[in-house]
């Protein structure tokens, strides 16, 4: 699990759902029930007096844009000797690192920019409910979730993370650390929801909604440049730091047992505050009524038809305290020389915060603090859905979400997107085609679809298809019932 997490946090520096929550597709569905109050807790059951339960959910992505492989069916990545390649000993019998290893199985690509940006996450919801009861709405989630983010990614720094100092294309350079962010969180989350209707009008409908969420901490990796780093490649591996004003955190543990890995170091809270707003249809302003299984003693359900609402939402406002086996370290005006990093960095943690300690702490005029504590804010967005109801079962959704890190704190950064799906709803099916803007300069198209209470996805279609270079992945499915067609639920 440590390695797992550490590859990903060289990821992140080289989605989905609990990011820009355009992952799922769901969301923006009437129908997606307790995945609706993921992106805004406000949102709620279509049914009046519904009851919707998830049984399981699981997503993983990965979002960049300055590396890619060339186009190829996804699924084909995952041959039998792709894995052993990485599983196994190397074909050459060398020593190499994960990132060698993989640039040499897919011939990994570069078209690096000036600001380089990595996301990814995996995220696994357990059971969760919402029930409505007339005005008002009740919500459960559990989740597990891992979270990598990384901007500003300078093309020098993502070059020495796959090639390290030696790389032909660093030698007798310099950079600066162009104030880059990277991050990571792994822990669980459980929340409570509640909505209310606070106004209800021949016109409209107005909702606001709150979720309360109780987050334990399993793994922290936070790793920053506070302005002027900068870095000299000087040959025969080594690297001169100049001007050194950096932070690293770290919440981990060296042991191999599962029990220690998933163990908790901290423990946190988090909020969401949503509105939405919903205009009648003018040709009914009124609710629609529908009988299921009436014959067997089912209730009368209920939903307001609507020619378009609006949402607005603040996503995780909270944070986690790491106390138990954690460390922050910051240095200022560091200089000095540094060689092979790049071994200890792949090593882990632990081995690059020996080297880094002793290169460059106590070194001329550097100024190093160390810590057993810090507090990690979570990913804080800014999000809006507008859903227009075309005519019929035909819809037109268009969302975004705007990261809103917490300045001068260690904080996760999230994706911003922008997403516009196209929907065809129905009670017992539906299918949606988005189109999200990743950062606002790459675009990316997907598609998902739902039959009863079983829903599958992916927003990177033609890169999985094999369209298009490879610059992302992402696949979604889940499992998730209604109970509203049955007496007394």
């Amino acid at each position: 699990m440590k390695k797992i997490i550490f590859v990903i946090t060289i990821l992140g520096l080289g989605l989905n759902q609990s990011f820009g929550q355009f992952q799922t597709g769901m969301p923006t569905s009437n129908l997606a029930g307790v995945m609706g109050i993921t992106v805004n807790p406000a949102n709620t059951n279509y049914l009046n007096n519904g009851t919707d339960f998830l049984l399981f959910s699981a997503s993983m992505s990965i979002l960049n844009n300055g590396f890619y492989l060339d186009r190829k069916p996804i699924p084909a990545l995952f041959s039998p000797s792709n894995i052993s390649a990485f599983t196994g000993k190397s074909a050459t019998g060398e020593k190499e690192n994960i990132n060698e290893t993989f640039d040499r199985v897919f011939n990994l690509r570069r078209s690096l920019k000036d600001n380089n940006y990595i996301f990814a996450d995996a995220v696994i919801y357990g059971p969760s409910m919402l029930i409505n009861h007339k005005k008002h709405s009740f919500g459960f989630t559990t989740a597990f979730k891992t979270n990598s983010g990384t901007v500003r990614l300078a093309p020098e720094m993502a070059i020495f993370m796959l090639k390290g100092p030696s790389a032909i294309e660093l030698q007798e350079k310099s950079f600066n650390w162009n104030n880059v962010i990277s991050g990571t969180l792994v822990y669980t989350d459980i929340a409570l929801n509640y909505s209310y209707e606070i106004l209800d009008t021949y016109k409209s409908k107005h909702r606001i909604g709150i979720s309360a969420h109780y987050l334990n901490g399993i793994n922290s990796i936070d790793i920053a440049d506070n302005g002027n780093s900068k870095w000299s490649f000087i040959g025969d591996s080594s690297i001169a730091m100049e001007n050194g004003n950096f932070r690293y955190n770290y919440a981990a543990t060296k042991s191999g047992k599962m029990s220690e890995l998933l163990a908790s170091r901290g423990k946190g809270f988090a909020f969401d505050l949503g509105y939405t707003y919903v205009r009648k249809s003018k040709a009914r302003p009124t609710i629609i009524t529908v009988c299921p299984n009436i014959s067997f003693g089912g209730s009368v359900r209920e939903y307001q038809s609507y020619k378009w609402k609006f949402g607005v939402s603040l996503m995780d406002v909270g944070f986690i305290d790491f106390n138990h086996q954690t460390i922050a370290s910051t240095f200022a005006d560091a200089s000095g020389i540094s060689k092979n990093l790049d071994q200890e960095f792949y090593k882990g943690v632990f081995a690059l915060d020996r080297r880094l300690q002793f290169d460059f702490s106590g070194i001329g005029q550097a100024k190093y603090t160390r810590e057993t504590a810090y507090r990690h804010y979570t990913a804080t967005r800014f999000q809006f859905q507008f859903d227009y109801n075309y005519k019929n079962n035909i819809f037109f959704n268009f969302s975004g979400s705007q990261r809103l890190p917490m300045p001068g704190a260690i904080s996760m950064v999230a994706p911003n997107i922008l997403s516009l799906t196209t929907r065809f709803e129905k009670m017992q099916y539906e299918w949606g085609v988005p189109i999200s803007l990743i950062e606002y300069q790459h675009p990316i198209m997907g598609l998902y679809f739902r039959y009863g209470p079983f829903y599958l996805g992916t927003n990177h279609l033609l890169e999985t298809v094999g369209i298009r270079n490879i610059r992302g992945a992402d696949f979604f499915f889940g499992l998730k019932f209604n109970f509203s067609n049955f007496k007394g639920v």
